[in-house]
């Protein structure tokens, strides 16, 4: 079948505008530029130019900030998600909230083909696929990478100078970069090789640590049922909390990550990712639950922090699993609200100070000083009753070492 109109997920970047304008002259059809705003900064205007230049027929700019932080960043947070214990997720949490966006336009304009420039190498094409055979299994989608003759960035670079497309990137320097409101990522050229250190000057938001000021800098975050709601005392929308933490991290080079990680396919790849609002979020998190969780209940939710983590990771976000995971890590939250005092320091992040009208935690059980104490009667029947097992697995190990002499 012929495609009529094409919707393409356009970032404005090298690989997004040589599939533009591949696609408009491959299938001569009416192709739609989808860019969602998730807090990249851009300048607009130079994008709808370069998307006119490669051959859209329309761009649409949808701003989906709010709805990528409340819907997507804030319940992972809850469920401390994370890839193999690192990466916090900054761009498996944002593909999800694009191809939603996608495919609800695309249902209102008569689209009948999606589209998008991952390559056929990398995770974003599993996510950006899962997410429409989810939400829009009637959706096919036409990937560029997986039948154009160009095979490397360098290619890309030459297609676009041969149809004087512009583009940011040049042949001296080809690292991929992809933004959002919660992190950047860089990728590519000599990362590439893990033999090579990360070169400071190719940092987009952080300062270097050794560059950072030389005094402590501390921050208040509040939290409602486990949701980030406030700084230093101040309620704020979710979009603002995120931007003002971002710069109050970078300054203090906070939120750098340097992960070699393992793709959807088993291969490694590494990515440099700056990220200290998110540093910052969890840590706070993290902490705030120590006092309001009990035992019991945080490992139940730890149990299925990785698994989480791995779903969002593989392009799952709408799958049931996930989404049964996510009433679980809900219930958890219920008691989850209070402030964390958060100090920053050349790199460092620490939550230094915890309270909440929730807590656990009872000062007056646990002091070395004056307070509740408790009997040796009741410490001596405790001690006895939780060594019951102990005692019968020493006779075990002895009435063995008998028979095997």
């Amino acid at each position: 079948m012929k495609p009529k109109h094409i919707l393409l997920a356009y970032s404005g970047g090298l690989d997004t505008s040589t599939a533009l304008h591949f696609l408009k002259h491959q299938f001569k059809c009416r192709v739609t530029a989808y860019c969602a705003n998730l807090g990249q900064k851009e300048d607009w205007e130079r994008l709808a130019r370069r998307a006119k230049i490669a051959g859209a027929d329309e761009l649409v700019i949808e701003d989906l900030r709010e709805t990528f932080i409340n819907d997507y960043i804030f319940p992972a947070l809850k469920a401390n998600a994370a890839y193999e214990r690192d990466y916090l997720l900054g761009t498996p949490l944002a593909r999800p909230a694009i191809a939603k966006g996608l495919i609800e336009y695309a249902r209102k304009h008569d689209v009948d083909y999606l589209s998008h420039g991952c390559t056929q190498k990398g995770n974003d094409q599993v996510r950006f696929e899962m997410t429409a055979k989810i939400l829009a299994p009637e959706l096919p989608t036409i990937a560029p990478w997986r039948i154009w003759s160009l095979k490397s960035r360098e290619d890309m670079f030459a297609y676009c100078q041969q149809h004087e497309i512009p583009v940011d990137s040049s042949i001296d320097n080809l690292l991929s970069h992809d933004e959002n409101l919660v992190h950047i990522t860089t990728e590519g050229d000599y990362l590439e090789s893990v033999a090579n250190e990360f070169k400071w000057s190719d940092a987009n938001w952080i300062t270097p640590p050794t560059a950072a000021p030389d005094a402590v800098e501390t921050v208040s975050v509040g939290f409602r049922k486990g949701v980030p709601v406030s700084l230093d005392g101040v309620e704020l929308g979710a979009v603002d909390l995120v931007q003002r933490l971002n710069k109050i991290g970078a300054r203090n080079g906070v939120g750098f990550q340097d992960i070699i990680e393992n793709r959807i396919n088993g291969l490694k790849v590494r990515g440099i990712f700056e990220n200290p609002a998110l540093v910052i979020l969890h840590t706070a998190h993290r902490k705030l639950e120590k006092i309001t969780l009990s035992r019991d209940v945080e490992r139940l939710r730890n149990v299925l922090s990785d698994d989480y983590g791995d779903i969002v990771y593989r392009g799952l976000w709408f799958s049931d699993e996930r989404q049964c995971i996510q009433a679980l890590v809900d219930a958890t939250q219920k008691y989850v609200s209070g402030e964390v005092r958060v100090q920053l320091y050349k790199g460092s992040c620490t939550a230094s100070a915890v309270q909440s009208g929730n807590t656990l935690y009872s000062r007056d059980l646990v002091t070395l000083h004056a307070g509740q104490a408790i009997s040796g009667e009741d410490a001596t029947g405790f001690l006895n009753t939780i060594g019951m097992r102990i005692g019968i697995e020493a006779a075990r190990s002895s009435r063995s070492e008998e028979v095997a002499a």
